[in-house]
């Protein structure tokens, strides 16, 4: 069965090891997704605020991502209409059994239960897998946008992401 629940400041080191385990896979795959270690202090930071969360699956930590309520620095300005997911992971134990899916079922189901319209994230705009994967489960393309991002990006430049959303709901609940 698979839980999720609020980080506590005792389990930011096993959301830090879930992302720099992805990181360096990413890495690895020569993706320019995130920093390889993860950024404790990013972390830390983001536990803090209260907005990151952890998946459990028979007691052992599956999963991390974090929800924010408002994205200046991807979005811009706008609205509250939306929740924005971060920092989306899996282990790599658990890849291939749906649960970056379900992960973001449950964020559609905390945004809408907040009285929002939209889950938007974002990824690197060059990583086309991830992309794909983002729209089969329905997201569509917003934009393109660069953004200096602590870790991404190179020396010469910002980080080019790409920008996605969908309705606040499960997808296996969506009429399309």
């Amino acid at each position: 069965m698979l839980t999720v629940t609020r980080a506590t400041e005792a389990e930011a080191p096993l959301v830090g090891a879930l992302l720099s385990e992805v990181a360096g896979w990413l890495a690895g795959r020569g993706v320019d997704q995130w920093p390889h270690p993860f950024p404790e202090d990013i972390v830390r930071a983001s536990v803090r605020r209260r907005d990151t969360y952890l998946a459990w699956r028979d007691g052992d930590p599956v999963g991390t991502l974090a929800v924010y309520w408002a994205d200046a620095r991807f979005w811009g300005d706008r609205p509250p209409d939306a929740g924005y997911v971060h920092r989306l992971a899996v282990a790599r134990a658990a890849r291939g059994d749906g649960l970056g899916t379900r992960l973001l079922d449950w964020a559609g189901e905390l945004v809408a239960g907040h009285g929002r319209r939209w889950l938007r994230l974002d990824c690197g705009a060059d990583n086309t897998a991830l992309r794909a994967f983002y729209e089969r489960l329905g997201f569509r393309h917003v934009d393109d946008v660069e953004v200096t991002v602590p870790g991404a990006g190179t020396a010469s430049g910002p980080w080019r992401a790409s920008l996605y959303q969908r309705r606040a709901e499960p997808w296996e609940r969506r009429t399309v």
